[in-house]
C-alpha cells in the first residue's frame, strides 16, 4: 500500500477516493471513523489518508490526483464557534473539539 492522499477535508479525500476507484485503481481509506475520537489523540493521528493498493497504480493515481493537488484554497485562520480556540485556517475542523467552521 502506498500514501497518495490525505486532508482534514473528509470530503476532498473522498473525491480523490471515488476518481481513482472509479478508473480501476483500488483504494483504502485509513481513518475513515477516527474524527470520533479527535481531541482525545493528537490530531495528525486521526487525518483521514488515503492508499493505493497496487504499487503499478501510482503514477496514473499521482496523474489523476495532480488537479486535486493544485485546488488548495487559502482560508484564513479561524476561531471556533463552540469552544472558542483558534484554529488554523488549513484544518476543516477545530483541533480541539472537532467542530466544523460557521459558514457564512
Amino acid at each position: 500500500m502506498i500514501k497518495v492522499f490525505e486532508s482534514f477535508d473528509f470530503s476532498r479525500v473522498g473525491r480523490v477516493q471515488s476518481l481513482l476507484e472509479s478508473n480501476g485503481i483500488p483504494t483504502f481509506l485509513k481513518n475513515q471513523f477516527a474524527s470520533s475520537v479527535m481531541g482525545e489523540v493528537p490530531f495528525v493521528e486521526v487525518c483521514p489518508q488515503l492508499f493505493i493498493l497496487n504499487g503499478d497504480d501510482l503514477e496514473d493515481a499521482q496523474h489523476l490526483i495532480a488537479p486535486e493537488l493544485e485546488q488548495q484554497p487559502a482560508r484564513a485562520d479561524w476561531r471556533c464557534a463552540a469552544c472558542g480556540a483558534e484554529v488554523g485556517g488549513e484544518f476543516a475542523l477545530c483541533w480541539s473539539c472537532g467542530v466544523a467552521p460557521a459558514t457564512s
